[in-house]
């Protein structure tokens, strides 16, 4: 078993309008660092693709649902992909999203710390980007 953090987040903003924003894949671009100079283009359905660094990147979306699964995967040429697993449900008037991370067996702790802050992060600028006055 390998290591996993758990991030969590309370968005200001009804359920329903915070689920149909995050299960759009091209609002990505919007709040999320890693991609955000990313020229993303569908594939087909739910997975994306772009270029990083010089590198292939698959970016794989998961389907809109009624359970408020937003698991992403994300595939890098030369590294083990990485999945994002994402839950959101309903908070009072606003919303929860919860983001779960398993480091990989190709990443050091440090890498994995890394990564954790990059998301902790991104999560600040998604929530800046949808909350509610």
């Amino acid at each position: 078993m390998f290591p996993s953090r758990t991030l969590s987040l309370t968005i200001n903003r009804p359920y329903a309008e915070a689920y149909a924003f995050l299960n759009n894949p091209a609002n990505i671009l919007l709040w999320t660092d890693g991609v955000r100079d990313m020229q993303l283009r569908q594939a087909s359905g739910y997975v994306w693709h772009s270029r990083y660094f010089g590198q292939d990147v698959q970016l794989t979306f998961t389907p809109p649902n009624a359970l408020g699964v937003l698991d992403l995967a994300v595939a890098v040429e030369g590294r083990l992909p990485r999945v994002h697993h994402i839950r959101v449900f309903p908070n009072g008037k606003g919303t929860e999203l919860c983001l779960t991370i398993i480091q990989t067996a190709d990443e050091s702790d440090d890498q994995f710390s890394s990564e954790c802050e990059w998301l902790r992060t991104d999560l600040q600028v998604l929530k800046a980007y949808l909350d509610l006055p």
